[in-house]
This record gives C-alpha cells, sequence and structure tokens, in this order.
C-alpha cells in the first residue's frame, strides 16, 4: 500500500542515563514526529510510504531528511525552506518520577511557517491509498491548519482514505484558543474515515456529555459511539492505560458499525515510553489497508503498540513476525 502522511519533523533531545537536564552536558539526538513514526513502522511492515513535510534548508534539515531516508520514508515530497526545526527535550522519568518532555521553537519552524503555496497537492496525493494526518497540525497556526484541511478535502474527493490521529496536546493551544481548537478539530474529523481518538478528545475537546452512571466500558463505548455517529467516522480505534509506573498494561479498542471490540490486555515492559500510541497506530493502519478482520485489527495493532514501548527512539522498527508472534502468544527469549 501506498501512504503519504503530512506533519512535522521534530527534533528529539535526551540526557543520557535518565538524567536531568541540569545533570548533564551531553545530549543525545534523533529526527521524529508522528508523521515519521507512523511511516517508519508502517514501512517495517512492507508499505510504501511518503513524507509531505517543510524542513529547514540548512544542514539541520538536510540531516534530518536523511535520517528519514533510512528509516525507509521516501523524501521526494519534502520541500526545504527557512531556517528552523521544532525540537523537544525529554527528560526519561524512572520509578515515580514521570518522563518529561519540553517543547522548543515549534511554531517558528520551517513546518510551522509553510504554507499552501509549499505543497503540490496534486503530486502529493497521485497513487496514494491513505493519507495521514496528525491533530498537531491544526495547533500551529492557521497555515499548517489550512494545509492539513486542503489536504484531507482533495484526498476525500479522490476517495483516498483519510485517517487522523487526534494527538490533542492543550499545551500547544491556550485558553483563549479552545473555542477555535473545538471547530477545527469538527471540521477535520468530518472529512475523516478513520480516527484515532479517546475519551478526553470527546469529553474535554468535543465536550460530549455522558451519563454519569456508566461503568468504563459503557462509558467508552457511548463517548467513542457519539463521536463515530456525530461525524460519520468509519472507524475509531485508541488504547486504554492501565496501572503505573512499571506495573502498566494496555487494551486496544475499535469501534465500527459492528459495536466495540476490545482486544486481549497486554503486560507492558516500558524501554522508551514515546511513540508507544504510533507503534499501535502502525499496526491498525496496515491491518486495516491489508482487510483484516475486525478483531485482528485490534489485536494487531495492540501488540504493535506493546513491542513499540520495548525499542529507543520514538520510531517504531518492529517486523510482521514480531507482532505475529506476540499476538499468537508465542514468546521466545533468543532468536537464531
Amino acid at each position: 500500500m501506498k501512504i503519504l502522511a503530512f506533519g512535522e519533523v521534530m527534533m528529539r533531545l535526551m540526557p543520557p542515563d535518565y538524567k536531568l537536564l541540569t545533570q548533564t552536558n551531553n545530549l543525545e539526538y534523533l529526527f521524529t514526529g508522528t508523521g515519521v513514526n507512523v511511516l517508519s513502522g508502517l514501512y517495517r511492515l512492507g508499505n510504501e510510504v511518503y513524507f509531505s513535510t517543510v524542513l529547514p534548508k540548512n544542514s539541520v534539515g538536510y540531516a534530518a531528511a536523511d535520517h528519514l531516508r533510512k528509516l525507509g520514508i521516501n523524501d521526494k515530497l519534502i520541500s526545504f525552506k527557512g531556517d528552523y526545526m521544532g525540537m523537544y527535550f525529554l527528560e526519561v522519568g524512572v520509578g515515580r518520577r514521570p518522563s518529561k518532555v519540553t517543547y522548543m521553537n515549534r511554531r517558528e519552524s520551517s513546518f510551522g511557517k509553510s504554507d499552501i503555496g509549499d505543497y503540490d497537492i496534486n503530486k502529493l496525493l497521485e497513487d496514494k491509498d491513505a493519507v495521514h494526518i496528525c491533530g498537531i497540525s491544526l495547533a500551529l497556526n492557521s497555515n499548517t491548519r489550512n494545509c492539513a484541511k486542503m489536504l484531507a478535502k482533495e484526498a476525500k474527493k479522490r476517495g483516498i482514505k483519510v485517517i487522523f490521529d487526534c494527538n490533542f496536546r492543550p499545551s500547544l493551544w491556550n485558553e483563549n484558543e479552545r473555542a477555535l481548537a473545538k471547530d477545527e478539530y469538527i471540521e477535520m474529523l468530518n472529512l475523516a474515515d478513520v480516527v484515532f481518538a479517546g475519551e478526553k478528545d470527546a469529553e474535554l475537546l468535543l465536550e460530549i456529555e455522558c451519563p454519569s452512571n456508566l461503568k468504563e466500558k459503557e462509558k467508552l463505548e457511548y463517548l467513542i459511539g457519539k463521536m463515530r455517529d456525530i461525524f460519520s467516522i468509519d472507524l475509531i480505534l485508541g488504547t486504554i492505560r492501565k496501572g503505573q509506573g512499571e506495573e502498566q498494561q494496555i487494551q486496544g479498542y475499535l469501534l465500527n458499525e459492528n459495536g466495540l471490540i476490545l482486544s486481549d490486555l497486554y503486560d507492558l515492559i516500558i524501554y522508551d515510553r514515546v511513540g508507544g500510541g504510533d507503534g499501535f497506530a502502525v499496526g491498525a493502519i496496515h491491518a486495516l489497508l491489508n482487510d483484516y478482520a475486525d478483531d485482528d485489527i485490534v489485536e494487531f495493532a495492540t501488540c504493535s503498540g506493546v513491542l513499540a514501548h520495548t525499542t529507543y527512539g520514538d520510531s517504531p522498527i518492529v517486523s510482521i513476525e514480531d507482532i505475529e508472534r506476540l499476538k499468537n502468544g508465542i514468546y521466545m527469549d533468543l532468536i537464531r
């Protein structure tokens, strides 16, 4: 399958050995972003993947493009303009201390300052089976919002599947933009065929009210079901995390016209937390585009997400064989 992602490339900078920024003079860096993570994972599963973004026209931008190529992502649709790239610092938590992410320079980045003239929509959508758009594109500014919506509208006209990851980040919207955020998400959700979303998106962002007497599964089914009905979405997927610290579990869900389907509950061993949700999305998109049955889509996606927590960096690097082994309950501590 041929999949295009639209979104931001970021530089991740991380102190080694669980240190805080105040404790080190050394930082490890890599290039990441929701679209990067999803495409790299889909490439590992045998798909043809393309990224649409704008990178700075300097050594940092060229290094980012080189990194994307190493991940199997086609960079021929990327433009180079401007001087800056968005960054985030990740201080990895341990024990009771949570991990902390600090964002820098996102609105001033080359992607943040891009506009519709930087993208050849016809070329972007040529021969594509699906388009993936991250909700963070709605948060940066009006230009990136307009680009994301234009791409979704054109894809919809051509019968290309529109996949939207809500990825709502309150920290990227100020208090005065709350109504704007809701309106922008509503417009995008009306264009989407497949959506990754959770209860918080329905309640806190879209302000869908839920009866207070519903239990956990009933509440999820009610809120996500309302969201699906309001926006005529084919399929909504997401994950439920349970537990805390070193004892966490994850369960995937899928809701379509056949109702709510839950995966098995899996224990999580977390080596690198960031990008775990993207790992779930990778498995879901691959299974969906390859016509897996509903039960298999949610199980395959959840296993993909579980394994994404076990590898370094944001980008999933697991194979179909890895996912199928976990899905089928096959444990191997050494493969020779």
